[in-house]
């Protein structure tokens, strides 16, 4: 990549993030910007990285860490968002970074003897880097055991017994040559390491001195028995106290059980299945450097998750539950804040002996089928069946299986292919595919009542990748309020979360999502930068991982194989990314409050009604409602010819008579006035003036328009109009004797012919 190009993505990266805004909810993520790309610490290089993956994000949104190979050197890196300086953070093949909520911790798993002192093996160990010392070199042969020296030194040995800085010591079987650069303790990606960076969350996968340095023997042993493979440990480096995490269950109190010497007693080997999953002839599905192994440890450092087997050993089981079959797994949770004697409690599974009602009716066994009537059920129908072993999780290792917790422990979220018994799925032996649950944890709720499932498979048939393609890899976000999932499905059956986004139109490479439980939604992230989704490079088919949140979930770190998140991502290989969720300033809705209503009226509305009715007698009968006393006056107006005076003319010297002319003007025809003394109905009858009276008997009468005021002292003048018509219906006999006999009457010119 050309050095201009990485600049200019650099910079992106930076704007993003210092362009903060108010705390308020949304569903939309803004750019994508290129994490494994910068400027080398130490150098003038800004390149982009051969490949990256296992991205990690500080709680503070300001450090991105990841593994891969920048500048000819491979390892683990640490990126500043905000000046866009790389920082290498151990080099040779340390992978699966976790880091600190500040980012000044970064721990790492690695063959590399980084404390050469205490390191003796070539074994995967677990490391701790301090990136405020400069010297990122290994500690000194000779440096002492106090702690002072200790916090003087770059690397941190994690993976040490308890008290003291020695490495542990791992005992191989027949495959030792193999088995010693592959097998010892390994940490997980982005959740192995607390906020405060000083506690570490490993899982030992050979058999180890981790819980007897300095312990006495048991009577009738020369020395104290080695821990079995699969244990998960912490590792607090302040104190250098490496505790025991699976430990074996007391039946009589349910918490922890104590050997003779007072301590956990670790969970034993059975059938080369031990803690953790992952067992077999030897655990070769934690083999170094697997990117599932391991464990989840909480940011507050109270808690810890992991995918346990022998879980009859570790938790409370029915006597019936195959839990008690060793190579049945389940996620397990130990809040280990509680004291070495807090109990290991199961996260889900086909049974729940912890549910008061389950306690309450002695039941013993679980009723098969499994039905939710049976207050002993769980969650999940885990029988398995020949083609798979019974548990919670039945795919191969490609996937991380791993639970993640929130940042005080009581949010878990968690991959599983058993049948959930609430939804009603088809009773089989197993599902094709996994799907997505998150778990409350607090106590009083029964694990039932505590688990909801986020993903729910669209189809049976595992060739409709839309709708039946794996869950990749998952996250939670520390205050609990966000998970976060890689899959290559594009159909989302749930109505809640309610998937948001537009539905890809062919499946692809896996996508990255985001379940908001504060708006109940389900936001696809990832896109390309013209919208389009994402592209592997040709003929891969892609994958998106390591999902990783910031605390306050505003930034959202992630690796990926797509080639067309960012424009000039030219290396044709994963890279890690970041994508900030973007925040809208509240803007409050305007709300307008209207006046009240006026009171009830008290007196009579100030207002004239009028009605009227044309009389066959030729008048017209007026009805008006008045609201008091006062003076009602009508007048009728109407269009009538009228006789205009013509002037006298001369003839022959002498006058003659002046000839009349006619002409329409509109003139009052009728009018009539009446007091009303009160608030009523006052009647009016008008009749037609004497120059108009005998219109009224001519063929459809005379129109008028009647004009009616009412005035009072104090008061407006009220006034209404209505149109009206004067007819008076004649009997022919009397209009025949009303006709002259001996010429026609011209009555428009008043002339007898």
């Amino acid at each position: 990549m050309r050095a201009g190009l990485a600049t200019a993505v650099v910079g992106a990266v930076s704007i993003v993030l210092l362009a903060g805004g108010a705390p308020a909810r949304a569903d939309v993520f803004g750019p994508i910007s290129l994490v494994s790309a910068g400027t080398v610490a130490g150098t003038s290089h800004n390149e982009q990285a051969d490949h990256a993956a296992h991205a990690a994000i500080s709680g503070d949104g300001r450090y991105v860490a990841f593994d891969g190979s920048l500048g000819g050197r491979q390892g683990v890196f640490r990126r500043d968002l905000v000046s866009g300086v790389v920082s290498v953070v151990a080099e040779g093949d340390a992978v699966e970074p976790s880091i600190s909520e500040d980012g000044r911790y970064v721990s790492f798993t690695t063959t590399a003897r980084l404390d050469e002192q205490h390191d003796v093996n070539r074994a995967p160990d677990v490391y701790v880097r301090d990136m405020g010392k400069p010297d990122s070199s290994p500690c000194p042969i000779g440096w002492e055991e106090a702690a002072s020296s200790q916090e003087a030194c770059a690397f941190t040995l994690a993976s040490s017994v308890s008290g003291g800085n020695q490495g542990l010591t791992y005992t191989y079987g027949s495959e030792q040559a193999f088995e010693e650069t592959h097998l010892g303790s390994v940490a997980s990606g982005r959740s192995a390491l607390s906020a405060n960076g000083r506690l570490v969350a490993f899982v030992t996968t050979a058999a180890s001195d981790a819980t007897n340095p300095g312990r006495a023997a048991p009577s009738g042993l020369s020395e104290a028995p080695e821990t079995p493979a699969l244990q998960v440990l912490v590792r607090n480096l302040d104190t250098r106290a490496t505790e025991l995490v699976s430990v074996r269950r007391d039946p009589g109190s349910g918490g922890a059980l104590l050997d003779a010497a007072g301590q956990p007693e670790p969970v034993p080997l059975s059938e080369h299945y031990g803690a953790v999953y992952g067992g077999g002839p030897f655990p070769a599905s934690m083999a170094f450097p697997a990117p599932w192994a391991g464990a989840s440890l909480s940011a507050d450092g109270s808690t810890v998750a992991w995918m346990g087997q022998q879980i009859g050993e570790q938790a409370a089981a029915l006597g019936n539950d195959h839990a008690h079959e060793p190579i049945y797994n389940e996620p397990l949770w130990r809040r280990i804040g509680a004291g070495q004697g807090a109990p290991t409690r199961r996260v889900t599974g086909g049974s729940d002996p912890a549910n008061p009602a389950c306690a309450a009716s002695g039941e013993e066994s679980l009723i098969a089928p499994a039905t939710l009537a049976d207050p002993c059920q769980g969650p999940f129908d885990t029988a398995g069946g020949s083609n798979s072993a019974p548990g919670i999780w039945t795919l191969s290792t490609l996937y991380d299986y791993l639970p993640r917790l929130s940042a005080d422990g009581t949010t878990v979220a968690f991959i599983a292919t058993a049948r959930e018994v609430a939804s009603g799925e088809e009773l089989k032996v197993g599902e094709s595919s996994d799907d997505l649950y998150v778990v409350d944890m607090r106590d009083g709720l029964t694990r039932v009542q505590s688990a909801r499932r986020l993903t729910e498979l669209a189809g049976g048939s595992t060739s409709n990748e839309a709708r039946t393609a794996p869950i990749v890899d998952l996250g939670v976000s520390p205050n609990g309020s966000q998970v976060v999932f890689t899959t290559a499905r594009t159909v989302f059956p749930l109505g809640s979360p309610s998937y948001v986004s537009g539905a890809g139109a062919a499946v692809g490479m896996v996508e990255l999502y985001d379940v908001d439980f504060a708006n109940d939604t389900l936001t696809r992230v990832t896109r390309g930068f013209n919208g389009e989704p994402s592209e592997a490079p040709s003929g891969d088919p892609g994958t998106t991982a390591s999902p990783s949140l910031s605390n306050n979930g505003d930034e959202l770190a992630f690796s990926s194989e797509a080639d067309n998140l960012v424009y000039g991502d030219g290396n044709h290989a994963s890279d890690a990314f970041v994508v900030p969720r973007m925040r809208f300033a509240a803007t409050p809705t305007p709300q307008l409050i209207s006046p009240p209503p006026a009171g009830p009226l008290l007196g009579s509305v100030w207002s004239l009604g009028l009605t009227a009715l044309s009389r066959r007698d030729g008048t017209v009968v007026l009805e008006a409602r008045v609201p008091g006393a006062g003076t009602l006056r009508a007048g009728a107006q109407s269009a009538v010819w009228v006789r205009l005076a013509g002037k006298p003319r001369k003839a022959h010297g002498t006058a003659r008579r002046a000839r009349a002319r006619t002409t329409v003007q509109t003139r009052t025809v009728a009018t009539r006035s009446t007091r009303p003394s009160a608030y009523g109905v006052a009647t009016l009858t008008l009749k037609l003036a004497r120059p108009y009276g005998s219109l009224a008997g001519a063929r459809g009468g005379l129109s008028a328009t009647v004009t009616v005021t009412f005035s009072a002292s104090g008061h407006k003048t009220l006034r209404q109009s209505v149109p009206v018509t004067f007819a008076r219906t004649v009997h022919a006999k009397a209009h025949k004797r009303a006709q002259p006999r001996t010429a026609k009457s011209d009555s428009r010119r008043g002339k007898r012919k």
